[in-house]
């Protein structure tokens, strides 16, 4: 796991307005899912991640093989972290849930 881009995701999940997260969606142009936000964030896109025909990109791989190829996490933990219906709210997950997760899965190593 790439423990400081997860740490960079939790510092601006909980930055972010309520109103500009929705778990559902890469980048529907107005919210963003986890993954969609880290794909416009500058840092990350200085790393190589960003959005290819609103899907996550990372040195040529595209979708959640990007997300993990990027944060160094297999599939069954990428969707533990970033998959909406690995939340006990689902569609309405929150930011600060998503963070509290990765936070979680950080310290458990």
């Amino acid at each position: 796991m790439h423990v400081e881009r997860l740490q960079r995701m939790v510092t601006m999940l909980r930055g972010l307005p309520e109103e500009k997260f929705d778990i559902t969606n890469w980048d529907c142009g107005t919210a963003a899912c986890a993954v969609g936000h880290a794909c416009l964030n500058p840092i990350f896109n200085e790393q190589g991640l960003w959005l290819s025909d609103g899907m996550p990109a990372f040195q040529g791989d595209e979708s959640w093989w990007a997300v993990e190829r990027f944060f160094e996490i297999d599939s069954v933990q990428s969707g533990h972290l970033f998959y909406g219906p690995d939340y006990p709210n689902g569609d309405l997950t929150t930011a600060a849930e998503v963070a509290d997760r990765i936070e979680a899965f950080i310290a458990g190593g």
